[in-house]
């Protein structure tokens, strides 16, 4: 089984560097670099979610292996329309791990994060959270990041949900206790979306809990992928 695994706005593939190892032998880890970040930095990022999705499922679709989604935040929306993509070229995923997002339908708390300054933005990384600290001491990387962060947040911004099939597959839903934007009827609202079994998991902590409790999200993540790649065999 191939298990994409997608980032939170302005993240790179480097994040699932070291699952490629804690999931050996159950799947390949797939972290495709995102434009903007890392050894894509400068490559133009598309105009919408929509459209990075299809470019990034398109290889996939002709790939004779059961594929499965992980994202977070961002990549959880861009998993949503991944696996929208590959249904229309007529590849079912395998399913869906999707973290701290609300449903795609509902509105966003946030709107004009791709506006702001770079100092306003600055201060709203601090706020959020999951920013390394020493990030913020280094402004020559920092300002290197910020253009990749600010094109991540118009595509998530301007996203416009577009009522589609519900996807016929299983998922897992999960959100921080403490995370302000992703209230548990937000999470539930995903089973409008998705035809297969969907569980819905609220663990401890804010936006980037499965940060803090990646072992835990690698546990999860071993046992559905054992369960969905023997519904697969």
């Amino acid at each position: 089984m191939r298990l994409v695994c997608l980032p939170h706005a302005g993240g790179s593939a480097v994040l699932y560097r070291s699952w490629k190892a804690a999931l050996a032998g159950l799947a390949t880890v797939d972290s495709p670099e995102l434009p903007g970040r890392g050894s894509r930095h400068g490559a133009p990022v598309p105009a919408s979610l929509a459209a990075l999705a299809e470019d990034i499922a398109a290889p996939l679709a002709h790939r004779h292996v059961p594929v499965a989604l992980y994202g977070h935040s961002m990549g959880a929306l861009l998993a949503f329309e991944m696996a929208r993509a590959l249904a229309r070229y007529g590849v079912t995923v395998a399913g869906l791990v999707l973290s701290g997002r609300a449903a795609p339908h509902l509105p966003s708390p946030r709107l004009d994060r791709h506006l702001m300054s770079d100092a306003a933005l600055i201060e709203e990384l601090k706020r959020f959270g999951g920013t390394p600290e020493v990030l913020f001491r280094r402004p020559e990387i920092l300002a290197m990041t910020l253009p990749a962060l600010k094109a991540d947040f118009r595509m998530v911004d301007t996203y416009a949900f577009t009522p589609g099939p519900a996807l016929a597959c299983p998922a897992v839903i999960l959100g921080g206790a403490d995370d302000p934007a992703t209230p548990a009827a937000s999470l539930e609202a995903w089973r409008e979306h998705i035809a297969g079994p969907v569980a819905v998991e609220v663990w401890p902590g804010g936006h980037f809990f499965t940060r803090s409790d990646e072992e835990r999200l690698l546990t999860l993540l071993k046992r559905t992928l054992s369960v969905w790649r023997a519904a697969r065999a």
